[in-house]
């Protein structure tokens, strides 16, 4: 009956934990300017105007016709590709929202700035949460760095829309907030040293 009532204390005295869990991999045979939209909505993740690419496409610069070489998840990548007339903007939603970070993985042939912004609604919609920019680190997409957006707050959505045309994208997942990961160690932590004593 106490380690009920402990664990019960814990749950209510833990933050309010926003973060949807999740991660886009775009492991998938992807037709040439097939986009991603609801692929991952199971996730409680959307896309706009994100393209899927697939390795091996025959379109790359390598000998066997691969662009992706060295993407964390090999199969496939996630590109943004924005026209300018009707296609102006891109997002990535996630309804339940991401509390602290977003880790992904980028190939970029040149440097972008504000390349991808957190926002506390929708669709790039609410409160600027945060921005990263991100550095050239290859010319062909074969190599591929890991980056976390920090930011304060919930976001629901990321603007992608400066990485159009130009960045490469993998393995994107939320990153949960440091100080409610502390939290919830420390409540574990307590919750053992009761089990142990009683």
């Amino acid at each position: 009956m106490k380690l009920a009532t402990l664990a019960l204390a814990l749950g209510l005295s833990a933050p309010a934990f926003a973060s949807t869990t999740f991660t886009v991999d775009f492991e998938k045979s992807w037709d040439y300017g097939q986009m991603v939209d609801a692929s991952y909505a199971a996730s409680g993740v959307t896309f706009t105007n994100v393209m899927g690419l697939s390795n091996g496409d025959g379109l790359g610069s390598l000998p066997d016709g691969s662009y992706y070489a060295g993407a964390p998840s090999p199969q496939g990548v996630g590109f943004v590709q924005l026209d300018g007339v009707v296609n102006t903007a891109a997002y990535m939603n996630v309804a339940g929202g991401v509390v602290g970070g977003l880790s992904f993985f980028y190939s970029s042939p040149s440097d972008v700035s504000f390349a991808i912004s957190a926002y506390s609604g929708l669709n790039g919609t609410g409160t600027l949460l945060g921005t990263i920019n991100l550095t050239a680190n290859s010319a062909d997409y074969t190599t591929w760095t890991q980056a976390v957006l920090t930011f304060g707050g919930v976001a629901q959505s990321f603007d992608l829309t400066g990485a159009a045309n130009v960045v490469g994208l993998d393995n994107i997942s939320a990153v949960p907030e440091p100080t409610s990961v502390a939290m919830l160690l420390a409540g574990a932590t307590l919750l053992l040293a009761r089990r142990r004593r009683g």
